[in-house]
């Protein structure tokens, strides 16, 4: 099993910071909620920083300690989870653990202010040992701006990235993960596959269909054929536009190839399963990319005015049907 350094971060709102504070620091006395937490454990919990009061309290000072604005809908904390692979956490030593969870805090530190840390806490209760740490996302500048911090999206799947490079230069055995982002990406959706695979068993229907309209001396069969590509063109041309954001994925899923590659060149060639499952997505997309270029091809045969005739067409059927 690939050894994989997890961490996550969640945004928090003033009204969501008082229960991650109860939750984090163990103040509630009962757990029902999370039967995972053993209450004879939890003294072995420790801490990296000790909150110094509770974290509302903490959080609203801190901001007006800089001179931030806060609006109502302010995100005000930012809740950090570090952990890694189960069966590779566990089989360290206690030092080693803890020695884990302060390379991942200097990590922190670094990257989003000691200063605007409230607390790091790790919690040895639970089936796996892992780290909560709590700050608050203040900028160099002195404002208060989760999306600055974070960057969205692209700024989270960057800061994974830096994260993990940072923590292999101590635990080169550890692997970053293969992200969501990129096993399931949302404009390649389960229909995109279904609609490309019922249109391709009709390849060579369609094809028949384009080249009798070039016959002559048989009106019927023309048509036939006319009224299949009416039945057909609309969903290719939507094939047709859907092959733009499949083109994009595959470059996606090239770099991130390239990456894992280098990475692999340094491990002996060895094949982990965030590489393979790279690869298997890589495939299953070229051929989804295949028979869209196939039927985007056919599509291209169907004489343009032909083409325009048949999509009006189908615009009417669609209001008249409503």
């Amino acid at each position: 099993m690939p050894n994989f350094a997890i961490m996550r971060i969640n945004k928090l709102k003033i009204g969501s910071v008082t229960p991650i504070n109860n939750h984090h620091e163990r103040l509630k006395e009962k757990y029902k909620s999370n039967p995972d937490i053993d209450p004879q454990r939890t003294h072995l919990n420790y801490h990296l920083v000790q909150p110094e009061g509770r974290y509302r309290e903490k959080t609203l000072a801190r901001i007006e300690e800089v001179g931030a604005k806060r609006r109502k809908d302010s995100v005000v904390l930012q809740d950090a989870f570090v952990s890694a692979g189960p069966d590779w956490i566990r089989q360290k030593p206690i030092e080693e653990q803890r020695k884990y969870f302060e390379h991942a805090f200097d990590f922190f530190c670094d990257r989003f202010g000691k200063d605007n840390i409230l607390s790091a806490v790790i919690h040895m209760d639970e089936a796996t040992p892992h780290m909560h740490l709590v700050f608050v996302p203040i900028t160099s500048e002195g404002r208060l701006s989760s999306k600055t911090i974070i960057g969205g999206p692209k700024g989270m799947e960057k800061l994974q990235d830096d994260f993990h490079a940072h923590m292999v230069r101590e635990y080169p055995d550890l692997t970053r993960g293969i992200s969501k982002k990129i096993t399931h990406r949302k404009h390649i959706s389960p229909q995109m596959y279904k609609q490309a695979a019922v249109l391709y068993q009709h390849y060579e229907e369609i094809l028949g269909a384009i080249n009798a309209i070039g016959m002559v001396g048989n009106a019927k069969q023309k048509e036939e054929a006319v009224q299949l590509l009416g039945k057909y063109a609309p969903e290719l041309a939507t094939v047709k536009q859907q092959l733009a954001s499949t083109e994009k994925y595959i470059r996606v899923l090239e770099e991130r190839i390239a990456g894992s590659e280098r990475i692999i060149a340094g491990k002996n060639g060895q094949l982990e399963e965030k590489d393979l499952a790279l690869y298997e997505e890589r495939a299953k997309v070229n051929q989804l990319m295949h028979k869209q270029k196939q039927l985007v091809g056919i599509l291209d045969l169907v004489p343009k005015d032909m083409l325009k005739q048949l999509m009006e067409e189908k615009k009417v059927k669609g209001r008249s049907g409503r």
